[in-house]
Parts: structure tokens; sequence; C-alpha cells
């Protein structure tokens, strides 16, 4: 799924909270970097805005009420996947990221990165995006990153970047029921040898609005 559609969905729901509304409860998930996170690549280094959002609709069931689940509070299971997602200021491409983390996320861990799986941007039922991750090791976090332009028409991506490897640590600097902020120290390196890195604070939150009136 392209970024824009994540943004249009938050959006969506904000007005849905603020306009006022009167249908069922829905439930979502936000990912996001209230001051960007920093991507350096070639020598160059931007600043890209994160806003992914994660309902009910947008994956199975059982893995989206245990992202939901994990967020509000809960420690069932071993590893949780989330997905940050972002444009390119300048060069226009999705900037997409997934963290693997322990499902413990307590404040003051910091989990070393031990693995790095692939994924593609534009598959968004791909499970490793959200849900349940079997970690290699229970106390390492595991990471995937892509960069990818996108062409249409036809609507397709391609990759301009994926990390072969990766390093570095995510630290939990709060944690609360509904609540997670941490901070990301990440470097990459592709199958070519080229380095990325990618720095900054990210937030996760559980939310609850009601869907519209119909």
């Amino acid at each position: 799924m392209h970024t824009g559609q994540w943004l249009a969905g938050f959006a969506l729901a904000t007005t849905f909270a603020t306009t006022g509304c009167c249908g069922s409860e829905q439930q979502a998930v936000t990912v996001s970097a209230p001051d960007s996170i920093s991507v350096t690549r070639n020598g160059t280094t931007r600043n890209v805005e994160i806003v992914t959002r994660l309902d009910e609709t947008q994956s199975s069931r059982s893995s989206f009420d245990f992202v939901y689940n994990t967020i509000e509070g809960s420690r069932s299971g071993e590893g949780i996947a989330l997905t940050l997602s972002g444009i390119d200021p300048v060069s226009d491409e999705v900037v997409l990221l997934v963290l693997a983390l322990p499902v413990s996320l307590r404040d003051g861990d910091e989990y070393p990165v031990g693995a790095t799986f692939p994924v593609d941007a534009g598959v968004p039922s791909d499970p490793r995006f959200w849900g349940p991750h079997d970690l290699q090791q229970p106390t390492q976090a595991e990471t995937a990153f892509t960069i990818a332009s996108y062409t249409f028409p036809p609507g397709v991506y391609n990759s301009t970047y994926r990390a072969a490897t990766s390093a570095g640590t995510i630290r939990i600097t709060d944690r609360e029921n509904g609540w997670v902020q941490m901070t990301l120290n990440l470097s990459f390196i592709d199958a070519s040898g080229a380095t990325a890195t990618v720095t900054g604070e990210v937030q996760v939150n559980s939310e609850e609005y009601s869907a519209p009136c119909t």
C-alpha cells in the first residue's frame, strides 16, 4: 500500500473523531515519528515524515488483534512486527522499515538488531508487515528496510535499496498501556555493499473511534 493511502486513512479517522459519529466502535494502531526520521544514503541525509496506520481492514483479524492487544499491554507471544512507511521528500521514493521486536516492550529495554529479513513495497498483504513474528533470538530485534520508486501507469514499485544486513539498537523510552515510544539507531548494508542509516524517535499508539453514521 502506498503511504498516501495510510495517510488518507489516518486523516479520515481523525475526521470521524472530531465531527461526531454514531456508528460501531472501530480500532486502529498508528506508528508515527513526530519529528520525522533521518535516513542517510549515498552520503545524503533526508528527513522522512512517518504516519503509518493499521486498521481492521488492512490485515487478517488475528494479526490486527495481536498488534492492537500488544500495544494495549498484552505480552502474549514472542515477537511483534510493526511497519513504518514514508516518502523521501526529494526523490519521492517510498521508504519502508519493518521492526520486529520482543512483545515485552518494557520501558528502558534496549534491543540489539540481530537479523534482517526482506520485504517489498507495494505488497500490503505481506504478513511480515504486521502481527506475530518469530524472532531468531528472543531478546533481539530484527529489521527489514527497503527504498523503492513508484511509477504509474502501470503501478509498479522498483526497489532502489534493500538491506541485506542490519545492525544497531532500538531502545524503548516510554511504555504505557496503549502507548510505546522508542529510539532508533540503525545501520544497513545492501547486497552491493551500499550503506544506509535510520535514526529518530518513533511512537506507537492504539486508538478507538466510532464509524460514521450511514
